[in-house]
């Protein structure tokens, strides 16, 4: 069974024999490797196998895809059999690896004391790592202040996503009996995860504005996959050791669910050679070759054009969809535009106007929001501003100045859409008819008028969903809040 899987990005300059000469050094420090091959080095050849008992030593090489594989199996003192497989695309500069166990017993147990294989490590140490969208990929943890805290803000908030998990250590607010040695963690996750370890308690009260109360705090630890996220609380009586054990063997555990892609493996390769010596040795395979080339390149064609024809529908599609809505726009800014020329026909008292660059989601909704925040304000006034002009200039201006009732329906409209949404799924068409667009994922996402400002995200899982009320409420004070 795979007891370890992990996959990242490497430099441009490392090449497959740079792969080779680190791998081939490292076989003589493997534990209970035989001495026949403490002495093999890579001679420049596109394969090689080796072979002592039960424990074997390969490599292929795919020199037409660059692709290359290495393996070394080795039986240990216990009789089970270890597998390391390392796998390098250059082409796309990404290197995978892998430890698999062949046990006579228990064989579907994780092994969770195993260790990360040394030649793992080593890459690592060897600086071959390129960096996972801007993180490096190191045994250090990265330290998060005040500076670069939208980095884990971004996490959260599904901004940005990175091929490696990520481990965020939040800070503790209050002594406590042990502590989590976060370097020995990072070492423990080298090349398998990103280990960020927040500066202080004041990051974790950023983070919290930030993200809306969804980051980890007082030394708990959340692990972010990019389709998923675990959170992992401090438990008292368990060590430091214990502590950073689970976490690390959780990960290790959901990435070995996972194994190297076929194109790149021992097998694969071996076999793909293998292929291309028999087709060059007939001209009967070679002229099979040949049409399978054409019909390949016939099929690429076709594939192109049809993804051509996709894509020019899907620009038609865009192109609709945009016009629709700059046509809703103006159709909201018209009717805005023929109501106030009504009033200004209808009244002969003075009007203000106001520039102002926001895009308004609906009629008189700047308005509307003018005439509430002053209304608020004259509200609160005493018995000794109620005698001053600018009272009674702005008490006039909301008494004579009347908004259409587009916000109240698509208020009422809302309530109608999210008042059960406590017990059953939100009611998708209705939020749609006023504006709000559906982005579904782990949890869905509605977005109001294509503003990521004004977003209201869901639980797809019924048991996770929180009260419509809360819901409901979150969309109001977001929507129509006042200040």
């Amino acid at each position: 069974m795979i007891v370890y899987y992990t996959k990242y990005n490497v430099l441009d300059i490392f090449k497959i024999p740079d792969m080779l000469e680190i791998a081939f050094k490292c076989v003589p420090k493997m534990q209970n490797v035989p001495d026949t091959f403490k002495s093999v080095k890579w001679d420049g050849s596109k394969s090689g196998e080796w072979k002592d008992g039960r424990n074997t030593l390969d490599y292929e090489i795919d020199t037409e895809r660059k692709l290359c594989a290495f393996r070394v199996a080795i039986v240990d003192k216990n009789d089970e059999l270890w597998t390391v497989d390392i796998a390098l695309n250059e082409s796309n500069h990404v290197i995978q690896l892998r430890l698999a166990r062949e046990r006579t017993n228990a064989s579907a147990e994780f092994d969770s004391g195993f260790n990360v294989p040394y030649i793992f490590k080593q890459l690592i140490k060897e600086g071959v790592a390129s960096s996972d969208s801007g993180l490096p990929i190191s045994d250090k943890p990265v330290i998060i202040n005040m500076s670069n805290v939208s980095i884990v803000a971004d996490i959260i908030n599904g901004k940005t996503k990175y091929a490696l998990p990520v481990i965020l250590v939040s800070s503790l607010s209050s002594p406590n009996n042990y502590e989590l040695d976060v370097c020995e963690l990072a070492k423990d996750m080298a090349g398998s995860a990103h280990v960020l370890v927040e500066e202080n308690k004041d990051v974790s009260f950023l983070l919290k504005n930030m993200t809306s109360s969804r980051n980890p705090y007082n030394g708990a630890i959340e692990v972010y996959y990019p389709d998923d996220s675990f959170r992992y609380f401090r438990w008292r009586g368990t060590t430091a050791n214990q502590y950073r054990y689970k976490i690390s063997h959780a990960i290790f555990l959901r990435m070995a669910m996972r194994n190297i892609d076929d194109e790149c493996s021992l097998s694969t390769l071996r076999i793909n050679n293998n292929i291309k010596e028999l087709k060059s040795k007939t001209n009967e395979k070679q002229n099979l070759e040949n049409q399978l080339n054409s019909l390949t390149e016939k099929y690429d064609d076709n594939l192109d054009f049809l993804k051509g024809i996709c894509a020019d529908n899907d620009e038609l599609t865009h192109q609709n969809s945009t016009l629709s809505e700059e046509n809703r726009s103006l159709k909201d800014k018209n009717r805005a535009l023929i109501e106030q020329l009504k009033q200004k026909n209808e009244s002969s008292e003075k009007c203000v106007s106001f520039l102002f660059t926001e895009e308004e989601f609906y009629m008189d909704e700047v308005k509307r929001i003018i005439i509430e925040q002053i209304g608020k304000a004259i509200n609160g006034c005493g018995e000794d501003s109620k005698s001053r002009r600018a009272y009674h200039v702005l008490n006039d201006i909301v008494k004579n100045n009347i908004v259409s009732d587009e916000g109240e329906r698509i208020k009422k409209t809302i309530e109608e859409a999210l008042k059960n949404s406590g017990s059953k799924k939100v009611d998708t068409k209705l939020l749609t008819s006023v504006g709000f667009k559906l982005e579904t994922g782990s949890h869905d996402k509605y977005i109001f008028n294509g503003d990521g400002r004004y977003t209201l995200t869901v639980s797809n899982s019924p048991s996770d969903y929180r009260s419509g009320e809360n819901i409901l409420h979150e969309a109001k004070n977001m929507l129509f809040g006042l200040l």
